[in-house]
This record gives structure tokens, C-alpha cells and sequence, in this order.
């Protein structure tokens, strides 16, 4: 099973769908991606080398995106700042609350039910 970008890539699945699976990677990134690379539509994890998947790396390397831990880290540190500068939205997000305007009347119970360090 091979690994790209830390995310492991099934045998039986279908390629496209694998990469897609990356952090910050939607399906038709992948697509192109895939086929940039070389793949078939219908290729799958077993047709994977090594070197093709050092070379699918290096194609995500070169679209200037942050994918993977690095997005996570830039979009928790962005949440972070939010926090830190006293925010109305990072005071819903450190609530657990819906921060884009939602209604919290008769929704949105479950994610502040669910949140267990209210403050």
C-alpha cells in the first residue's frame, strides 16, 4: 500500500478516488493530477510504483498548494489567531458554537452539546 503525502493509498480502489482522499485535494484536482502522471481513469492502488508515486509528489509539490498536515496547521493557526485577537468568531469557534450566522434557536444543539471544553 503505497503512502502520498502521509495518506495511504488502497490497492483495490480507484486512483483518482485514492488521491482525492488527500488533505486539500478534491476530485477534480485529482483528475488531473492522475492524469498528468500517467494513470488511467481506471487505474487502481497496485499500479503504483514507487517512482510514480515519487512523481505524483512531486506534481503536488509544484501546484503551490498546501495540502495535508500543512493545511490543517495553516487553518488552525488562522482559527488560533482568531482566539487571540478576541473575536466574535473566535469566541463561537472556542464556544462551539456556529460561527458563519447560523441559527442556534432550534439548531445547531449538537455541536455545542457535543463540545466538552465550554468555557
Amino acid at each position: 500500500m503505497p503512502f502520498i503525502i502521509g495518506t495511504p493509498i488502497p490497492d483495490n480502489k480507484i486512483l483518482v478516488q485514492s488521491v482525492s482522499h488527500i488533505y486539500g485535494i478534491g476530485l477534480s484536482k485529482s483528475k488531473m493530477l492522475c492524469q498528468r502522471a500517467g494513470f488511467g481513469d481506471d487505474s487502481r492502488g497496485l499500479n503504483v510504483t514507487p517512482h510514480k508515486s515519487k512523481f505524483l509528489e512531486n506534481l503536488m509539490d509544484k501546484s503551490n498548494l498546501l495540502l495535508g498536515a500543512d493545511l490543517r496547521r495553516f487553518q488552525n493557526d488562522k482559527i488560533r489567531k482568531l482566539y487571540t485577537i478576541m473575536t466574535y468568531r473566535g469566541l463561537r469557534h472556542k464556544k462551539g458554537l456556529p460561527v458563519r450566522g447560523q441559527r442556534t434557536h432550534t439548531n445547531a444543539k449538537k455541536r455545542a452539546h457535543f463540545n466538552t471544553n465550554v468555557s
